[in-house]
């Protein structure tokens, strides 16, 4: 793990002990202690597949104290059982891949919009955070498509 930058985000840790450790497998725990819960870590599409959507498995409740504040608690990330599968069926339509291969042109707009901004701050030589600037472009992107803007 120190060959990775000091400020890389955790996220890439399951996928950096995997590869350091092939034989943990699939999933494998992380124990974070004294910081914090363990970690079910899964390194496979099939695997994630099957604690989110074959088997609904219960949500990390820290997940659920994070998300609340922003959607109330109405939402896909902590939804549970016969609740959480019921807002799935509707919005599955919109995330299957044939229906977003449609989309992929009013997707570019957004996305020259944002190359055009990063020329632009590029140009100037000035420093710059790219948060802001990648969250207004999913942001931009979710809309259009949540909205049917062409």
């Amino acid at each position: 793990m120190s060959r990775l930058p000091s400020d890389v985000h955790g996220h890439v840790l399951p996928r950096q002990i995997s590869k350091a450790y092939p034989n943990l497998g699939p999933l494998f725990y992380v124990d974070t202690w004294p910081f914090g819960p363990p970690i079910l870590a899964l390194t496979s599409a099939g695997c994630a597949n099957q604690v989110t959507v074959a088997h609904s498995l219960p949500k990390f409740s820290m997940m659920r104290r994070y998300m609340k504040p922003m959607t109330g608690g109405m939402d896909l990330t902590t939804l549970e059982g016969r609740v959480w599968k019921t807002w799935r069926a509707v919005f599955n339509p919109g995330f299957s891949s044939t229906h977003l291969m449609t989309m992929i042109p009013q997707m570019l707009k957004d996305v020259i919009t944002f190359c055009e901004i990063l020329e632009q701050r590029a140009a100037s030589r000035q420093v710059f955070f790219l948060d802001p600037l990648t969250i207004n472009l999913n942001l931009d992107i979710i809309g259009r498509l949540a909205l049917y803007v062409v």
